[in-house]
Protein backbone atom coordinates (compact mmCIF):
# COMPACT_ATOMS: atom_id res chain seq x y z
CA UNK A 1 0.00 0.00 0.00
CA UNK A 2 2.40 2.79 -1.28
CA UNK A 3 -0.62 5.17 -2.69
CA UNK A 4 -2.96 7.24 -0.62
CA UNK A 5 -5.55 5.08 -0.72
CA UNK A 6 -8.33 4.40 1.45
CA UNK A 7 -9.14 0.88 2.39
CA UNK A 8 -11.64 -1.08 0.34
CA UNK A 9 -13.57 -4.27 1.90
CA UNK A 10 -12.51 -5.74 5.25
CA UNK A 11 -8.92 -4.37 6.41
CA UNK A 12 -6.23 -6.56 6.50
CA UNK A 13 -3.95 -6.81 9.79
CA UNK A 14 -0.05 -8.05 9.07
CA UNK A 15 1.68 -8.80 12.32
CA UNK A 16 5.83 -9.07 12.91
CA UNK A 17 5.86 -11.62 15.80
CA UNK A 18 8.14 -14.90 16.31
CA UNK A 19 6.23 -15.11 19.47
CA UNK A 20 3.88 -18.07 18.78
CA UNK A 21 1.15 -17.69 21.85
CA UNK A 22 1.12 -13.94 20.86
CA UNK A 23 0.82 -14.46 17.33
CA UNK A 24 -2.16 -17.21 18.09
CA UNK A 25 -3.64 -14.26 20.22
CA UNK A 26 -3.91 -11.65 17.57
CA UNK A 27 -5.48 -13.98 15.03
CA UNK A 28 -8.03 -14.49 17.11
CA UNK A 29 -8.74 -11.07 18.08
CA UNK A 30 -8.65 -9.87 14.81
CA UNK A 31 -10.62 -12.74 13.48
CA UNK A 32 -13.38 -11.87 15.76
CA UNK A 33 -13.38 -8.30 15.41
CA UNK A 34 -14.60 -9.34 11.36
CA UNK A 35 -10.88 -7.71 9.66
CA UNK A 36 -9.00 -10.17 7.76
CA UNK A 37 -5.54 -11.41 9.63
CA UNK A 38 -3.10 -11.74 6.74
CA UNK A 39 -0.18 -13.65 8.35
CA UNK A 40 2.94 -12.95 10.29
CA UNK A 41 6.66 -12.47 9.57
CA UNK A 42 10.35 -11.99 11.52
CA UNK A 43 12.53 -12.14 8.45
CA UNK A 44 13.03 -8.55 7.09
CA UNK A 45 12.70 -10.19 3.45
CA UNK A 46 9.49 -11.96 4.80
CA UNK A 47 7.87 -8.88 5.80
CA UNK A 48 8.39 -6.81 2.74
CA UNK A 49 7.21 -9.77 0.33
CA UNK A 50 3.90 -9.63 2.45
CA UNK A 51 3.57 -5.87 2.88
CA UNK A 52 3.87 -5.39 -0.65
CA UNK A 53 1.02 -7.34 -1.46
CA UNK A 54 -1.70 -5.71 0.57
CA UNK A 55 -1.70 -4.88 4.12
CA UNK A 56 -3.95 -2.05 6.03
CA UNK A 57 -2.19 -2.37 9.80
CA UNK A 58 0.75 -3.66 10.91
CA UNK A 59 1.18 -5.34 15.04
CA UNK A 60 5.01 -5.14 15.53
CA UNK A 61 6.47 -6.92 18.29
CA UNK A 62 8.79 -4.74 20.08
CA UNK A 63 10.25 -7.96 21.64
CA UNK A 64 11.61 -9.14 18.41
CA UNK A 65 15.48 -9.76 18.41
CA UNK A 66 16.21 -10.62 14.85
CA UNK A 67 15.55 -7.25 13.30
CA UNK A 68 16.78 -3.29 14.28
CA UNK A 69 13.65 -1.98 14.90
CA UNK A 70 14.26 1.23 14.08
CA UNK A 71 15.51 0.73 10.98
CA UNK A 72 12.57 -1.74 10.19
CA UNK A 73 9.90 1.03 11.00
CA UNK A 74 11.83 3.49 8.84
CA UNK A 75 11.64 1.33 5.61
CA UNK A 76 7.82 0.70 6.25
CA UNK A 77 7.07 4.19 6.39
CA UNK A 78 7.61 4.28 2.42
CA UNK A 79 4.34 1.58 2.26
CA UNK A 80 2.01 4.27 4.30
CA UNK A 81 0.87 1.73 6.32
CA UNK A 82 -0.19 2.48 10.32
CA UNK A 83 1.86 0.27 13.14
CA UNK A 84 0.72 -0.53 16.83
CA UNK A 85 3.64 -1.72 19.00
CA UNK A 86 3.23 -4.11 21.36
CA UNK A 87 5.43 -4.03 24.62
CA UNK A 88 6.62 -6.46 26.94
CA UNK A 89 8.20 -6.49 29.67
CA UNK A 90 11.47 -5.27 27.73
CA UNK A 91 11.55 -1.12 27.92
CA UNK A 92 14.78 0.47 26.52
CA UNK A 93 16.01 3.91 24.55
CA UNK A 94 14.77 1.82 20.93
CA UNK A 95 11.37 1.29 22.65
CA UNK A 96 11.07 4.90 23.35
CA UNK A 97 12.40 6.44 20.18
CA UNK A 98 9.79 3.75 18.54
CA UNK A 99 7.16 5.14 20.33
CA UNK A 100 8.08 8.92 20.45
CA UNK A 101 7.58 8.54 16.38
CA UNK A 102 4.73 6.23 16.06
CA UNK A 103 1.49 8.13 15.99
CA UNK A 104 -0.52 4.89 16.05
CA UNK A 105 0.19 3.96 19.33
CA UNK A 106 0.68 0.94 21.55
CA UNK A 107 -0.41 -2.21 23.49
CA UNK A 108 1.43 -3.83 26.87
CA UNK A 109 1.59 -7.31 27.13
CA UNK A 110 -0.53 -9.73 27.78
CA UNK A 111 -3.00 -8.00 25.35
CA UNK A 112 -6.82 -8.05 26.36
CA UNK A 113 -9.04 -8.30 23.45
CA UNK A 114 -11.39 -5.37 23.78
CA UNK A 115 -8.54 -2.65 23.76
CA UNK A 116 -6.67 -4.52 20.64
CA UNK A 117 -9.54 -4.27 18.50
CA UNK A 118 -10.32 -0.88 20.31
CA UNK A 119 -6.86 0.18 18.74
CA UNK A 120 -6.87 -1.24 15.70
CA UNK A 121 -10.37 0.44 14.65
CA UNK A 122 -8.77 4.01 16.19
CA UNK A 123 -5.30 3.45 14.05
CA UNK A 124 -7.37 2.82 10.79
CA UNK A 125 -9.98 5.56 11.24
CA UNK A 126 -7.26 8.06 12.37
CA UNK A 127 -4.89 6.98 8.93
CA UNK A 128 -8.20 6.92 7.30
CA UNK A 129 -8.13 10.33 8.03
CA UNK A 130 -4.69 11.31 7.49
CA UNK A 131 -4.94 9.82 3.97
CA UNK A 132 -8.50 11.99 3.37
CA UNK A 133 -6.86 15.26 4.24
CA UNK A 134 -3.52 14.16 1.75
CA UNK A 135 -5.85 13.62 -1.04
CA UNK A 136 -7.61 16.70 -0.16
CA UNK A 137 -4.26 18.68 -0.02
CA UNK A 138 -3.42 17.06 -3.35
CA UNK A 139 -6.51 17.72 -5.01
CA UNK A 140 -6.13 21.28 -3.58
CA UNK A 141 -2.43 21.76 -4.87
CA UNK A 142 -3.78 20.69 -8.28
CA UNK A 143 -6.57 22.58 -8.54
CA UNK A 144 -4.32 25.33 -7.84
CA UNK A 145 -2.03 24.71 -10.58
CA UNK A 146 -4.48 24.35 -12.67
CA UNK A 147 -5.92 27.57 -11.54
CA UNK A 148 -1.82 29.19 -12.39
CA UNK A 149 -2.00 27.98 -15.27
CA UNK A 150 -5.32 29.45 -16.65
CA UNK A 151 -3.79 32.72 -15.23
CA UNK A 152 -1.26 32.53 -16.93
CA UNK A 153 -2.55 31.81 -20.32
CA UNK A 154 -5.29 34.78 -19.83
CA UNK A 155 -2.66 37.42 -18.72
CA UNK A 156 -1.09 36.46 -22.09
CA UNK A 157 -4.07 36.75 -24.47
CA UNK A 158 -5.11 39.64 -22.62
CA UNK A 159 -1.76 41.81 -22.75
CA UNK A 160 -1.59 40.59 -26.57
CA UNK A 161 -5.34 41.91 -27.39
CA UNK A 162 -4.33 45.34 -25.52
CA UNK A 163 -1.13 45.86 -27.41
CA UNK A 164 -2.47 44.90 -30.89
CA UNK A 165 -5.71 47.29 -30.28
CA UNK A 166 -3.35 50.24 -28.99
CA UNK A 167 -0.77 49.30 -31.98
CA UNK A 168 -3.96 49.09 -34.21
CA UNK A 169 -4.95 52.54 -33.31
CA UNK A 170 -1.43 54.28 -33.36
CA UNK A 171 -0.70 53.00 -36.83
CA UNK A 172 -4.18 53.49 -38.23
CA UNK A 173 -4.32 56.76 -36.45
CA UNK A 174 -7.81 55.99 -35.50
CA UNK A 175 -9.13 54.85 -31.73
CA UNK A 176 -12.91 55.22 -32.34
CA UNK A 177 -13.35 51.53 -31.58
CA UNK A 178 -12.16 52.52 -28.00
CA UNK A 179 -14.56 55.01 -26.94
CA UNK A 180 -16.96 52.63 -27.57
CA UNK A 181 -15.12 49.99 -25.35
CA UNK A 182 -14.76 52.54 -22.92
CA UNK A 183 -18.55 53.02 -22.81
CA UNK A 184 -18.98 50.29 -20.46
CA UNK A 185 -16.74 50.78 -17.89
CA UNK A 186 -17.08 54.89 -18.04
CA UNK A 187 -20.67 54.17 -17.88
CA UNK A 188 -20.84 51.90 -14.54
CA UNK A 189 -18.72 54.58 -13.24
CA UNK A 190 -21.15 57.33 -14.31
CA UNK A 191 -24.41 55.34 -12.95
CA UNK A 192 -21.96 54.48 -9.98
CA UNK A 193 -21.47 57.94 -9.50
CA UNK A 194 -25.81 59.08 -9.65
CA UNK A 195 -26.47 56.12 -7.37
CA UNK A 196 -24.06 56.82 -4.44
CA UNK A 197 -26.38 60.43 -4.38
CA UNK A 198 -29.17 58.55 -3.11
CA UNK A 199 -28.73 57.96 1.28
CA UNK A 200 -27.92 54.88 2.21
CA UNK A 201 -30.95 52.91 4.21
CA UNK A 202 -29.83 53.04 8.28
CA UNK A 203 -29.83 50.21 9.86
CA UNK A 204 -32.32 48.66 13.06
CA UNK A 205 -30.92 49.37 15.97
CA UNK A 206 -30.14 46.08 17.62
CA UNK A 207 -30.83 45.41 21.80
CA UNK A 208 -28.42 42.30 22.02
CA UNK A 209 -25.21 43.04 20.98
CA UNK A 210 -23.08 39.80 19.54
CA UNK A 211 -19.76 38.30 20.55
CA UNK A 212 -16.88 39.26 17.72
CA UNK A 213 -13.32 37.83 17.17
CA UNK A 214 -11.11 39.94 15.76
CA UNK A 215 -8.26 39.06 13.71
CA UNK A 216 -5.35 40.46 13.25
CA UNK A 217 -2.13 39.12 11.22
CA UNK A 218 0.88 40.12 12.12
CA UNK A 219 4.32 39.36 10.70
CA UNK A 220 7.15 41.96 11.35
CA UNK A 221 4.84 44.55 12.37
CA UNK A 222 7.05 45.96 15.56
CA UNK A 223 6.51 49.92 14.65
CA UNK A 224 3.32 49.37 14.44
CA UNK A 225 1.36 46.11 16.81
CA UNK A 226 1.40 47.97 19.83
CA UNK A 227 -0.71 50.97 18.71
CA UNK A 228 -3.20 49.11 16.99
CA UNK A 229 -3.59 46.45 20.17
CA UNK A 230 -4.00 49.38 22.21
CA UNK A 231 -6.56 51.12 19.68
CA UNK A 232 -8.60 47.87 19.12
CA UNK A 233 -8.16 46.68 23.20
CA UNK A 234 -10.14 50.42 23.90
CA UNK A 235 -13.48 49.38 22.22
CA UNK A 236 -16.06 50.55 24.08
CA UNK A 237 -17.66 47.00 23.18
CA UNK A 238 -19.08 45.36 26.85
CA UNK A 239 -21.13 42.86 27.82
CA UNK A 240 -23.70 43.08 30.69
CA UNK A 241 -21.22 42.13 33.19
CA UNK A 242 -18.83 44.87 32.20
CA UNK A 243 -16.41 42.41 30.50
CA UNK A 244 -15.18 42.71 26.70
CA UNK A 245 -17.91 41.74 24.37
CA UNK A 246 -14.81 40.32 22.00
CA UNK A 247 -11.74 38.74 21.84
CA UNK A 248 -8.47 39.79 19.83
CA UNK A 249 -6.82 36.77 18.26
CA UNK A 250 -3.18 38.17 16.98
CA UNK A 251 -1.36 35.60 14.99
CA UNK A 252 2.04 36.56 14.70
CA UNK A 253 2.92 34.76 11.79
CA UNK A 254 6.49 33.63 11.76
CA UNK A 255 8.17 37.32 13.04
CA UNK A 256 11.81 37.21 12.99
CA UNK A 257 11.38 40.95 14.96
CA UNK A 258 10.63 42.61 18.10
CA UNK A 259 6.90 41.69 17.42
CA UNK A 260 6.40 38.76 19.35
CA UNK A 261 8.03 40.39 22.43
CA UNK A 262 6.07 43.54 22.17
CA UNK A 263 2.60 41.20 22.06
CA UNK A 264 3.85 39.27 25.44
CA UNK A 265 4.27 42.20 27.12
CA UNK A 266 0.72 43.48 25.71
CA UNK A 267 -1.23 40.32 26.40
CA UNK A 268 -0.54 40.77 30.56
CA UNK A 269 -2.60 44.02 29.97
CA UNK A 270 -5.73 43.29 28.35
CA UNK A 271 -7.32 39.96 28.86
CA UNK A 272 -9.27 39.99 25.77
CA UNK A 273 -6.02 39.53 23.77
CA UNK A 274 -5.23 35.94 22.63
CA UNK A 275 -1.91 35.43 20.90
CA UNK A 276 -1.40 32.41 18.47
CA UNK A 277 2.14 31.85 16.81
CA UNK A 278 2.79 30.33 13.60
CA UNK A 279 6.38 28.92 12.96
CA UNK A 280 8.03 27.77 9.96
CA UNK A 281 7.56 26.01 7.69
CA UNK A 282 3.86 26.77 8.48
CA UNK A 283 4.87 30.69 8.75
CA UNK A 284 4.39 32.81 5.65
CA UNK A 285 2.49 31.26 3.65
CA UNK A 286 -0.47 33.34 3.30
CA UNK A 287 -2.72 35.82 4.94
CA UNK A 288 -5.68 33.57 4.22
CA UNK A 289 -3.80 30.43 5.59
CA UNK A 290 -3.65 33.12 8.71
CA UNK A 291 -7.24 33.88 8.89
CA UNK A 292 -8.16 30.62 9.20
CA UNK A 293 -6.13 29.29 11.62
CA UNK A 294 -7.63 31.84 14.09
CA UNK A 295 -11.00 31.28 12.35
CA UNK A 296 -10.52 27.57 14.65
CA UNK A 297 -9.40 29.09 17.88
CA UNK A 298 -12.43 31.97 17.40
CA UNK A 299 -15.78 31.85 20.10
CA UNK A 300 -17.23 34.84 18.03
CA UNK A 301 -20.61 34.23 15.97
CA UNK A 302 -19.04 37.75 13.76
CA UNK A 303 -15.22 37.58 12.71
CA UNK A 304 -13.72 40.77 11.83
CA UNK A 305 -10.32 41.20 10.26
CA UNK A 306 -7.97 44.14 10.93
CA UNK A 307 -4.66 45.19 9.22
CA UNK A 308 -1.45 45.47 11.85
CA UNK A 309 -1.79 49.06 10.80
CA UNK A 310 -5.18 49.55 12.08
CA UNK A 311 -6.58 52.56 14.29
CA UNK A 312 -10.19 52.77 15.39
CA UNK A 313 -12.56 54.85 17.49
CA UNK A 314 -14.18 53.28 20.97
CA UNK A 315 -17.58 53.53 19.23
CA UNK A 316 -16.46 51.62 16.31
CA UNK A 317 -17.90 48.10 16.53
CA UNK A 318 -21.06 49.69 18.31
CA UNK A 319 -21.09 51.40 15.04
CA UNK A 320 -21.03 48.50 12.84
CA UNK A 321 -22.63 45.61 14.39
CA UNK A 322 -26.32 46.82 12.90
CA UNK A 323 -25.33 46.35 9.73
CA UNK A 324 -25.10 42.19 10.04
CA UNK A 325 -28.44 41.62 10.62
CA UNK A 326 -30.56 38.23 8.69
CA UNK A 327 -30.42 39.83 5.54
CA UNK A 328 -26.71 40.59 5.59
CA UNK A 329 -23.64 38.45 5.68
CA UNK A 330 -20.66 40.52 6.36
CA UNK A 331 -20.11 44.78 6.25
CA UNK A 332 -16.90 46.75 5.03
CA UNK A 333 -16.37 49.99 6.58
CA UNK A 334 -14.58 53.03 5.30
CA UNK A 335 -11.17 53.38 4.91
CA UNK A 336 -9.63 56.16 6.06
CA UNK A 337 -5.46 57.18 6.20
CA UNK A 338 -3.85 58.41 9.47
CA UNK A 339 -0.98 59.75 7.45
CA UNK A 340 -2.78 61.43 4.81
CA UNK A 341 -0.93 64.59 4.85
CA UNK A 342 2.68 62.78 5.16
CA UNK A 343 3.23 63.45 1.24
CA UNK A 344 1.58 63.66 -2.18
CA UNK A 345 1.41 59.60 -2.61
CA UNK A 346 0.01 59.17 0.88
CA UNK A 347 -2.68 62.12 0.13
CA UNK A 348 -3.91 60.41 -3.33
CA UNK A 349 -4.20 56.51 -1.31
CA UNK A 350 -6.47 59.14 1.32
CA UNK A 351 -8.51 60.75 -1.94
CA UNK A 352 -8.32 56.69 -3.60
CA UNK A 353 -10.36 54.72 -0.58
CA UNK A 354 -12.78 57.92 -0.64
CA UNK A 355 -13.51 57.65 -3.82
CA UNK A 356 -13.81 53.84 -3.19
CA UNK A 357 -16.19 54.03 -0.16
CA UNK A 358 -17.93 56.37 -2.55
CA UNK A 359 -18.63 52.95 -5.13
CA UNK A 360 -19.52 50.84 -2.49
CA UNK A 361 -22.29 52.76 -1.32
CA UNK A 362 -23.46 52.62 -4.44
CA UNK A 363 -23.15 48.78 -4.96
CA UNK A 364 -24.81 49.23 -1.46
CA UNK A 365 -28.01 51.12 -2.49
CA UNK A 366 -28.23 48.70 -5.64
CA UNK A 367 -28.89 45.08 -3.81
CA UNK A 368 -25.59 44.82 -1.11
CA UNK A 369 -23.31 43.78 -3.79
CA UNK A 370 -20.20 45.76 -2.19
CA UNK A 371 -16.95 44.03 -1.30
CA UNK A 372 -15.00 42.91 1.50
CA UNK A 373 -11.43 44.88 1.99
CA UNK A 374 -8.56 43.48 3.66
CA UNK A 375 -8.98 45.61 6.26
CA UNK A 376 -12.22 46.55 8.51
CA UNK A 377 -14.16 44.06 7.50
CA UNK A 378 -17.04 41.77 9.19
CA UNK A 379 -18.65 38.37 8.33
CA UNK A 380 -20.78 35.84 10.10
CA UNK A 381 -18.34 32.88 11.03
CA UNK A 382 -21.03 30.78 9.58
CA UNK A 383 -20.66 32.51 5.93
CA UNK A 384 -17.05 32.15 6.01
CA UNK A 385 -17.53 28.19 6.94
CA UNK A 386 -20.18 27.65 4.15
CA UNK A 387 -17.82 29.06 1.28
CA UNK A 388 -14.88 27.03 2.20
CA UNK A 389 -13.40 29.67 4.46
CA UNK A 390 -10.44 31.93 3.40
CA UNK A 391 -8.26 30.58 0.15
CA UNK A 392 -5.12 30.41 1.30
CA UNK A 393 -3.64 30.41 -1.72
CA UNK A 394 -5.18 33.73 -2.73
CA UNK A 395 -2.99 37.04 -3.25
CA UNK A 396 -6.54 38.72 -2.24
CA UNK A 397 -8.02 36.65 -0.26
CA UNK A 398 -10.57 39.28 1.27
CA UNK A 399 -11.88 39.60 -2.68
CA UNK A 400 -11.89 36.30 -2.37
CA UNK A 401 -13.94 35.36 0.21
CA UNK A 402 -16.59 38.24 -1.24
CA UNK A 403 -17.36 36.34 -4.18
CA UNK A 404 -17.66 32.98 -2.66
CA UNK A 405 -20.21 34.95 -0.31
CA UNK A 406 -22.56 36.55 -3.15
CA UNK A 407 -22.01 33.33 -5.58
CA UNK A 408 -24.16 31.67 -2.51
CA UNK A 409 -26.43 34.37 -2.17
CA UNK A 410 -25.44 36.12 0.31
CA UNK A 411 -25.28 40.03 0.84
CA UNK A 412 -22.17 42.52 1.59
CA UNK A 413 -23.20 45.82 2.98
CA UNK A 414 -21.14 49.48 3.69
CA UNK A 415 -20.70 51.12 6.51
CA UNK A 416 -19.26 54.82 5.97
CA UNK A 417 -20.09 56.16 9.58
CA UNK A 418 -17.05 54.83 11.26
CA UNK A 419 -13.52 54.30 9.71
CA UNK A 420 -10.71 52.07 10.32
CA UNK A 421 -7.77 54.54 10.09
CA UNK A 422 -4.68 52.77 8.51
CA UNK A 423 -1.05 53.81 7.33
CA UNK A 424 -0.43 55.00 3.42
CA UNK A 425 2.36 53.47 1.50
CA UNK A 426 4.48 56.61 1.43
CA UNK A 427 7.42 55.44 -1.20
CA UNK A 428 6.64 54.64 -4.81
CA UNK A 429 8.76 50.96 -4.77
CA UNK A 430 6.40 49.59 -1.59
CA UNK A 431 3.44 51.35 -3.45
CA UNK A 432 4.06 49.23 -6.68
CA UNK A 433 4.27 46.18 -4.69
CA UNK A 434 1.65 46.69 -2.97
CA UNK A 435 -0.52 47.41 -6.13
CA UNK A 436 0.81 45.07 -8.39
CA UNK A 437 0.04 42.23 -5.34
CA UNK A 438 -3.82 43.70 -5.62
CA UNK A 439 -4.15 44.03 -9.35
CA UNK A 440 -2.98 40.34 -9.63
CA UNK A 441 -5.75 39.50 -6.90
CA UNK A 442 -8.59 41.12 -8.91
CA UNK A 443 -7.11 39.07 -12.22
CA UNK A 444 -7.08 36.03 -10.39
CA UNK A 445 -10.65 35.82 -9.22
CA UNK A 446 -11.67 37.36 -12.79
CA UNK A 447 -9.73 34.39 -14.43
CA UNK A 448 -11.27 31.83 -12.21
CA UNK A 449 -14.41 32.81 -11.31
CA UNK A 450 -16.04 34.27 -14.58
CA UNK A 451 -17.28 31.22 -15.74
CA UNK A 452 -18.59 30.60 -11.93
CA UNK A 453 -20.31 33.71 -12.06
CA UNK A 454 -21.78 33.72 -15.64
CA UNK A 455 -23.45 30.64 -14.68
CA UNK A 456 -24.58 31.56 -10.74
CA UNK A 457 -28.02 32.25 -9.96
CA UNK A 458 -27.51 35.26 -8.58
CA UNK A 459 -29.92 38.28 -10.72
CA UNK A 460 -28.10 39.52 -14.12
CA UNK A 461 -27.45 42.93 -12.14
CA UNK A 462 -25.79 41.17 -9.32
CA UNK A 463 -23.52 39.43 -12.25
CA UNK A 464 -22.67 43.28 -13.60
CA UNK A 465 -22.13 44.91 -10.94
CA UNK A 466 -19.55 41.56 -9.80
CA UNK A 467 -17.96 41.58 -13.08
CA UNK A 468 -17.20 44.92 -13.61
CA UNK A 469 -15.94 45.39 -10.05
CA UNK A 470 -13.29 42.43 -10.83
CA UNK A 471 -12.76 43.62 -14.30
CA UNK A 472 -11.49 47.20 -13.09
CA UNK A 473 -7.61 46.80 -13.79
CA UNK A 474 -8.64 45.03 -17.12
CA UNK A 475 -9.98 48.11 -18.98
CA UNK A 476 -8.17 50.85 -16.70
CA UNK A 477 -5.03 50.40 -19.54
CA UNK A 478 -7.20 51.64 -22.02
CA UNK A 479 -9.28 54.25 -20.10
CA UNK A 480 -5.78 56.10 -19.87
CA UNK A 481 -4.71 55.10 -23.25
CA UNK A 482 -8.27 57.15 -24.26
CA UNK A 483 -7.34 59.95 -21.98
CA UNK A 484 -3.45 60.25 -23.36
CA UNK A 485 -4.83 60.02 -26.75
CA UNK A 486 -7.38 62.89 -25.66
CA UNK A 487 -4.49 65.18 -23.86
CA UNK A 488 -2.20 64.59 -26.85
CA UNK A 489 -4.63 65.80 -29.95
CA UNK A 490 -5.53 68.54 -27.77
CA UNK A 491 -2.14 69.92 -27.56
CA UNK A 492 -1.77 69.29 -31.40
CA UNK A 493 -4.99 71.17 -32.02
CA UNK A 494 -3.03 74.00 -29.95
CA UNK A 495 0.17 74.21 -31.65
CA UNK A 496 -0.86 73.13 -34.99
CA UNK A 497 -3.63 74.32 -35.25
CA UNK A 498 -6.77 71.34 -36.31
CA UNK A 499 -4.27 69.03 -36.59
CA UNK A 500 -5.61 65.41 -35.04
CA UNK A 501 -3.32 63.02 -34.72
CA UNK A 502 -5.78 59.85 -33.83
CA UNK A 503 -9.25 60.31 -35.00
CA UNK A 504 -12.01 59.56 -32.27
CA UNK A 505 -15.00 59.38 -34.43
CA UNK A 506 -17.93 58.02 -32.28
CA UNK A 507 -21.09 60.19 -31.75
CA UNK A 508 -20.18 63.14 -29.67
CA UNK A 509 -22.27 61.74 -26.96
CA UNK A 510 -20.48 58.79 -26.70
CA UNK A 511 -16.91 60.89 -25.98
CA UNK A 512 -17.97 63.42 -23.79
CA UNK A 513 -19.50 60.29 -21.85
CA UNK A 514 -15.84 58.26 -22.12
CA UNK A 515 -14.16 61.64 -20.93
CA UNK A 516 -15.66 62.70 -18.22
CA UNK A 517 -17.38 59.74 -16.55
CA UNK A 518 -14.07 59.28 -14.21
CA UNK A 519 -15.00 62.31 -12.43
CA UNK A 520 -18.60 62.56 -10.99
CA UNK A 521 -17.56 60.16 -8.48
CA UNK A 522 -14.89 61.48 -7.22
CA UNK A 523 -16.29 64.73 -6.86
CA UNK A 524 -18.71 63.74 -4.97
CA UNK A 525 -16.75 61.14 -2.26
CA UNK A 526 -14.54 64.44 -2.21
CA UNK A 527 -17.75 66.21 -1.14
CA UNK A 528 -18.77 63.89 1.16
CA UNK A 529 -15.14 64.35 2.75
CA UNK A 530 -16.13 68.08 3.50
CA UNK A 531 -13.60 69.70 1.92
CA UNK A 532 -13.28 73.06 0.57
CA UNK A 533 -13.87 73.83 -2.93
CA UNK A 534 -10.17 75.14 -3.37
CA UNK A 535 -8.80 72.01 -1.78
CA UNK A 536 -11.34 70.23 -3.79
CA UNK A 537 -9.96 71.23 -7.56
CA UNK A 538 -6.45 70.54 -6.03
CA UNK A 539 -6.98 67.02 -4.95
CA UNK A 540 -9.22 66.23 -8.09
CA UNK A 541 -6.24 67.29 -10.81
CA UNK A 542 -3.59 65.67 -8.65
CA UNK A 543 -5.76 62.48 -8.52
CA UNK A 544 -6.20 62.77 -12.18
CA UNK A 545 -2.87 62.86 -12.66
CA UNK A 546 -2.14 60.30 -10.02
CA UNK A 547 -4.05 57.60 -12.09
CA UNK A 548 -2.07 57.55 -14.92
CA UNK A 549 0.15 54.91 -12.52
CA UNK A 550 -2.41 52.49 -14.20
CA UNK A 551 -0.71 52.46 -17.40
CA UNK A 552 2.54 50.99 -16.03
CA UNK A 553 1.16 48.87 -13.28
CA UNK A 554 -0.95 46.60 -15.72
CA UNK A 555 1.71 45.56 -17.90
CA UNK A 556 4.17 45.07 -14.83
CA UNK A 557 0.96 43.04 -13.36
CA UNK A 558 1.07 41.02 -16.57
CA UNK A 559 4.66 40.29 -16.99
CA UNK A 560 4.31 39.43 -13.26
CA UNK A 561 1.28 37.14 -13.60
CA UNK A 562 2.72 35.50 -16.87
CA UNK A 563 6.95 34.57 -15.12
CA UNK A 564 5.52 33.80 -11.41
CA UNK A 565 5.92 29.94 -10.80
CA UNK A 566 3.57 30.05 -7.82
CA UNK A 567 1.18 32.23 -5.77
CA UNK A 568 3.04 34.32 -3.44
CA UNK A 569 1.52 36.59 -0.96
CA UNK A 570 3.87 39.38 -0.05
CA UNK A 571 2.27 41.76 2.74
CA UNK A 572 2.87 45.52 2.78
CA UNK A 573 5.42 47.06 5.02
CA UNK A 574 4.14 49.00 7.73
CA UNK A 575 6.48 52.03 9.13
CA UNK A 576 5.02 53.39 11.59
CA UNK A 577 3.99 56.70 10.35
CA UNK A 578 2.96 59.61 12.52
CA UNK A 579 -1.22 60.35 13.20
CA UNK A 580 -1.89 63.62 11.00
Amino acid sequence: MTEYELIEGKPKIFAISQDKELLSEIQEYVVNYDYDFVGSAYEKSDIFKKVEESVNLIFLDSEIESIDLLELTDDLELYNIPIIVIIGDLFNETIDKLLMSNPYGYLIKPLDEDELQRSMAVALRKHERNIQTIQEAQSKLQEKSTELLIEKSDSSLLLILCVSLIIMAILSRNATWLQWVILIPTGAMLINSLVSLKKQKKPEPISEYPFVSIFIPAHNEEYTIEDTVRSVCQLDYHNDDGEPNYELIVVNDGSTDSTGEILSSLKGEYPQVKIVTRHPPRSGKGKGFVLNDALTLSRGEIIGVFDADTRIKPDYLKTVMPYINDEIDGVQTRVKMFNKNENFLARMQHVEFTTFGNTLIAKDNLGHTGFLGGNGQFVKKQAIIECGKWDGFAVTEDLNLAIKIILQGGKISYCGECAVYQEAVTDWKSFYRQRIRWAIGNFETLFVYLPQILRSKISLLKKFNVIEHISFYSFNLLIFFGFVITILNAISWFFFQNVTLIRMEAPVIVGILSAIAFFPGMIFALVRDRLGALELIKDLVKYYIYCFHLIPLFFLTMYTMMTRKERKWSKTVHKGGKEQ
